[in-house]
């Protein structure tokens, strides 16, 4: 798998990123408002492709509009791959917050031949931004073991609250969504070592 990131104006992320589609292709498209750009320019393309993503909303957005989307179970190989990310510093460590689908994301990342994250260039910068959080997917048995670690690395632990229904937000394995909140992620390595980032 290579990793790619491209920088570019917003008003020419999808052009650019439809320039690297090719007909024949497998391609996936992740989640959020770069990735949907990017399907409204594959609707206007009429590009002979195959799609799929990891994200059960993509799929609703892409039929709405008449694209076919397959589920990432169908899908044996990927050509490109297309995400959103919230924060990418110097040294390419990305914080991708927002969708709570990680496990797909990564099944889709490591079927792909690229994985090219789209973001305006703003969002890059020497060190990762301290108010995007580290989005932590945790099996419910385990949620106070990772808190309290998180706590013990000076992080700041949230559980997700679900947005439209009165209840905590999950992901579609069942799992909860915990927000690590740093004043720096300088050390998101060491982070990442102890396990944090499961």
């Amino acid at each position: 798998m290579k990793i790619i990131y491209e920088t570019f104006l917003i008003t020419t992320i999808s052009e650019l990123a439809l320039s690297k589609i090719k007909n024949g292709m497998t391609v996936s498209l992740g989640g959020g408002h770069n990735v949907f750009n990017l399907t409204q320019a594959i609707r206007h393309a009429q590009l002979d492709i195959q799609l799929c993503s990891p994200s059960e909303l993509t799929r609703l957005n892409c039929q709405a509009i008449g694209l076919q989307v397959d589920s990432l179970e169908t899908i044996g190989h990927i050509d490109l791959a297309f995400d959103g990310c919230d924060s990418v510093d110097y040294h390419f460590n990305a914080l991708k917050s927002g969708g709570g689908i990680h496990l797909y994301e990564k099944i889709a990342a490591q079927m792909s031949d690229e994985y090219v994250l789209l973001l305006p260039a703003e969002r890059i910068q020497k060190e990762l931004s301290n108010k995007v959080p580290l989005c932590i997917e945790i099996a419910p048995p385990v949620v106070k073991q990772v808190i309290k670690t998180g706590e013990s690395m000076d992080l700041k632990m949230e559980i997700c609250q679900g947005t439209k229904v009165a209840a905590l937000a999950r992901s579609p394995q069942g799992n909860l969504l915990v927000d690590a909140f740093s004043s720096t992620w300088n050390d998101i390595d060491k982070i990442v070592s102890n396990k944090m980032a499961w």
